[in-house]
């Protein structure tokens, strides 16, 4: 039963589906092997014990899959009969997409750079010769006006949103279309006058954006590095990509202790 499970969850992962992997850990040799996957929605499959610690596993899953960068690791739970088990917990969460309004120049170092640490790239632009597979090889490439988003462009809570069209319209038919959507992260390229006047746009057009919107935008966009070539400004998105993902403010490593806050949360616990 275990193998049939694992190779349920090892197709989950073939299709980028997020989901956790919840297996009894034993030394008997001829034990029973219990296992189960879970969604995130909280649909399961399998057991590793009884009803009510399947449900604990569904429940701390959950809260594990809205995480920014979870961890796999291995969770006691106390029994009745005074014994525990030992569960581990193989977490698998697709990395994010990350869809670029603009295919500008410097939207080419952009693409490169955040497909190199691992981001799925999809490039919208509505210019057939900007938008092309020889300067963005990289990328997913989708022709589309603002009309045709809905339609071709796919934007979900695992999809980052990068907006660099250097046009005031498009910038802000595509900034309404991602605060429609349930994207966690919205970059902004320019400076904060100017996100201000695009937002006054939006809602001139009737659509009010509220300070939760306002908290997804992340404008100016990128970590302050002090960017100014199109590469350095490429390397200051990707970076601050990276910082969100992983929960970080990003900033200076000088004079911390840990280089990796996994080294802290292990100390704490041991």
């Amino acid at each position: 039963m275990d193998k049939k499970i694992f190779n349920i969850w090892l197709e989950s992962i073939e299709k980028e589906e997020a989901s956790v992997y919840a297996k009894v850990l034993t030394t008997e040799t001829n034990a029973k092997q219990r296992a189960m996957i879970i969604k995130e929605d909280g649909t399961f499959i399998g057991s590793i014990h009884n009803e009510a610690i399947d449900e604990q596993v569904v429940t701390l899953s959950k809260e594990i899959l809205n995480e920014k960068n979870p961890s796999s690791f291995t969770k006691v739970f106390p029994l009745d009969d005074g014994t525990e088990l030992q569960v581990f917990i193989d977490v698998y969460k697709p990395q994010p997409n990350v869809v670029i309004f603009g295919a500008g120049h410097d939207a080419i170092p952009v693409v490169d750079f955040i497909s190199k640490v691992g981001f799925k790239t999809i490039l919208v632009d509505q210019r057939p010769g900007y938008n092309t597979k020889e300067r963005f090889p990289k990328a997913e490439r989708i022709v589309a006006r603002s009309n045709d988003y809905a339609e071709k462009v796919t934007i979900n809570k695992n999809t980052y949103v990068i907006i660099m069209n250097h046009h005031m319209e498009r910038d802000e038919e595509a900034l309404a279309f991602a605060l429609d959507s349930p994207a966690p992260y919205i970059g902004v390229l320019g400076p904060k006058s100017r996100r201000e006047r695009i937002i006054r746009a939006i809602e001139e057009r009737g659509r009010s954006v509220s300070d939760k919107d306002k908290e997804r935008i992340y404008n100016p966009i990128g970590l302050d590095i002090g960017a100014r070539t199109p590469e350095e400004i490429a390397i200051s998105i990707t970076a601050e990509l990276i910082a969100f993902k992983n929960g970080y403010p990003g900033g200076f490593l000088k004079d911390s202790k840990y280089i990796h806050r996994e080294s802290a949360l292990r100390e704490n616990i041991t």
